[in-house]
């Protein structure tokens, strides 16, 4: 991959740079000529890069002990990624972690990804001098003993032993417990649900808004997995990266909040509300509820978590204001759907992988959803 020189002289370092949200990171990192260094389980030596052709030209790839990929299980591989950079390191961002309904499937798995990995993450920062880690956290780590309205990070560290209700609510609480001891410069982010036009997606609660979407586009039914009069707070991709630089660059000094930890809210809807506005787009969307779908992860967690989240303190400390709402939203990822439909159906020499499929555990980070 080629590296076009940038002017920070100090580098962030993205794991899960792959994923949903790394990919889209370094992208606006590079655009404010920051150097961007991008690892991923993923990214393997002269292997195409799982980043857009555009954004790969343009980072610093990173690989683990003879060019494999960056797994964020292995101390060894991250401790060759921060040692052997010629240029210093100043902020990782970690965003290694299964999703919801992926923890509940697999939570062996996602306990030794998720706490496991930050565990070894902050260990290898502290031994080559790495000053801060931002990590996102998320709407799942509120338990139903949260407020309902306006949930704030603040009221996460005030009540450190709620029960989040599930093991993906109590990896997050471990990786929290794990950066308040951890001395250097620590920040988090608690993520809604994220919203997107990409192809593919992991299996999370929130993922539904995005299957729904896509099957509007292609002319399929969508069965939902949700309660359909439970709101979720969500918000659109572009907000959610401009809140995430805001809260990497915001000096500590103008953090107020305890454990630096903010929530990055959109805007709330329910399912029925979302199906509305994509009629408003393709009038001949069908849905209908998924059978048994009480016993299902994604209906537990949506009860669980709350119905909003505030916005308030990250505005008032590093100004973040969500642009996007429900109904922009949802034109902008069907209006991209359509297009890559269009493409799909050009003739083609390779088949294309399948819509929506969902990718493999470390395909990016928490930010890809929940």
């Amino acid at each position: 991959l080629k590296f076009v020189p940038r002017g920070s002289s100090m580098a962030t370092l993205i794991i899960g740079a792959g994923g949903a949200v790394g990919s889209q990171l370094a992208r606006q990192l590079i655009r404010s000529s920051r150097t961007v260094i991008a690892a991923d389980r993923r990214l393997v030596e002269y292997q195409r890069s799982p980043l857009p052709p555009e954004i790969a030209s343009l980072v610093i790839p990173a690989y683990g002990p003879g060019g494999a990929g960056v797994d964020i299980r292995d101390e060894e591989s991250l401790a060759h990624v921060v040692g052997s950079q010629t240029q210093p390191i100043a902020t990782v961002w970690n965003l290694a972690a299964p999703l919801s309904v992926e923890s509940a499937e697999n939570p062996g798995v996602a306990m030794e990804v998720t706490v496991g990995g930050m565990e070894k993450l902050l260990r290898v920062c502290t031994r080559f001098g790495v000053g801060r880690v931002c990590f996102t956290d998320s709407i799942g780590s509120f338990g139903s003993e949260a407020p309902r309205q306006n949930a704030t990070a603040k009221w996460l560290v005030q009540h450190p032993n709620q029960d989040p209700g599930s093991d993906y609510g109590k990896q997050k609480r471990g990786c929290r417990e794990l950066l308040k001891r951890w001395e250097g410069d620590s920040r988090f982010a608690v993520l809604p649900g994220l919203l997107h036009a990409d192809p593919l997606w992991g299996k999370g609660t929130t993922e539904y808004a995005l299957d729904a979407m896509l099957c509007a586009t292609e002319g399929r039914e969508f069965v939902c997995p949700v309660p359909v009069d439970v709101q979720l707070p969500m918000v659109y991709r572009d907000d959610l990266i401009h809140g995430l630089v805001l809260l990497q660059d915001a000096e500590e000094g103008e953090l107020l909040e305890p454990d630096r930890g903010y929530c990055l809210p959109g805007f709330s809807f329910s399912a029925l509300e979302l199906f509305e506005e994509i009629k408003k787009v393709e009038p001949g969307f069908k849905w209908r509820e998924m059978e048994g779908l009480e016993d299902g992860a994604a209906a537990k967690f949506s009860r669980i978590w709350p119905d909003s989240v505030s916005g308030f303190e990250a505005s008032r400390d590093f100004g973040f204001e969500p642009i996007y709402d429900l109904r922009t939203t949802v034109r902008k990822v069907m209006r991209e759907h359509k297009m890559h439909l269009k493409r799909r159906e050009l003739p083609r020499t390779k088949p294309l992988p399948p819509v929506g499929a969902s990718p493999p555990y470390l395909r990016g980070g928490t930010g890809e959803g929940l």
